[in-house]
């Protein structure tokens, strides 16, 4: 389990801004997915969006999500699965999201009070990971979620 980690830790740390796709629920019982910045921190995995927009809605309605990230190399594309229920933070944790992994909020808010700045924590249930060029998934849930 720990070369696992160590080896999805080395991955995720090799991109700048990792990109996930999310999904959600939306009022009529349908899935909906869409690309966003995923932002790590040793809390856990953060999602920022507008407050204005359908994902909020979809999360407050329904909390279960997914995302995942994509591990394109040489070898093959692997994968990153997070399932979990996402939960809107405020105040210190939501600051602390967006500081520490540098989240460029002035690119879509004016900061990080902006009333419309919604950030959500995704308390996880379920980890999978493919290593790139495998078939078979992994699960790694033990490790994201034992403290």
């Amino acid at each position: 389990m720990t070369n696992n980690l160590s080896e999805i830790k080395l991955l995720l740390a090799t991109k700048e801004r990792p990109v996930a796709f999310l999904a959600t629920v939306d009022n009529q019982g349908r899935p909906r997915v869409r690309p966003l910045n995923l932002m790590i921190t040793p809390r856990g995995f953060y999602l920022a969006t507008s407050r204005k927009s359908r994902k909020v809605a979809e999360v407050q309605n329904n909390s279960a999500v997914e995302l995942v990230t994509l591990f394109p190399t040489e070898a093959g594309t692997g994968y990153l699965r997070l399932a979990g229920r996402a939960q809107e933070v405020k105040g210190e944790e939501k600051r602390h999201a967006v500081e520490e992994t540098h989240y460029p909020v002035e690119v879509y808010w004016t900061g990080v009070e902006d009333p419309d700045l919604a950030v959500f924590r995704v308390d996880l249930e379920r980890v999978e990971y493919i290593r790139p060029g495998e078939d078979d998934p992994l699960d790694v849930t033990p490790g994201f979620t034992e403290p």
